[in-house]
């Protein structure tokens, strides 16, 4: 439901489940938060058709309807729809145990990506940025911890002999939603 608090799972490096938690967003409020951080990245939606069932109350069309209420306007050109003419954005699909109607959906899921893929223009930025990503990664590695502070990212900016252009590094990552 969206109104249902999703489980959060963080993995390691290895793929292993390390922890597994209640969001503290409904899964409405997580979108909401995505279609107003993200106004220029293209969202797909999707949900368990197998599992659809497990909704009383909550029918794959209303939560069409819910999510065309936020969604459309925060969005508008950047929302993926499963059958537009419907005004369905929802795409159901059973990937554990696929059937002929969940390939078809997983193949129009490919076009639409496929389609995505050609609009996108590609961002020159400086090889030092992509060295200072990883930098961060191995700092948030070491630390054991995913927020850093903005001293610790002008620490290894500095090493990198990029203090100039250390905000304009992280609010390109940050667009990307990769460093937030």
């Amino acid at each position: 439901k969206l109104s249902d608090h999703p489980i959060v799972e963080y993995y390691d490096e290895r793929g292993t489940c390390v922890s597994s938690t209640p969001s503290l967003l409904t899964n409405k409020e997580i979108l909401q938060c995505c279609a107003q951080a993200t106004q220029t990245v293209d969202i797909i939606v999707g949900t368990h058709r197998d599992l659809e069932k497990q909704c009383d109350g909550e029918t794959r069309n209303d939560k069409n309807k819910q999510l065309l209420e936020f969604l459309v306007p925060a969005m508008k050109d950047h929302l993926i729809f499963c059958n537009k003419d419907a005004g369905d954005i929802i795409f159901p699909l059973n990937a554990k145990v696929p059937e002929d109607i969940d390939q078809n959906v997983m193949d129009e899921l490919c076009r639409c990506i496929s389609a995505l893929k050609k609009t996108m223009k590609p961002t020159d930025i400086p090889l030092r940025w992509l060295i200072f990503h990883q930098e961060i990664k191995a700092v948030s590695a070491k630390t054991k911890t995913d927020v850093l502070h903005f001293e610790q990212c002008l620490q290894v900016a500095t090493r990198l002999h990029m203090v100039d252009d250390t905000k304009a590094a992280l609010q390109f990552f940050s667009d990307l939603n990769v460093i937030l």
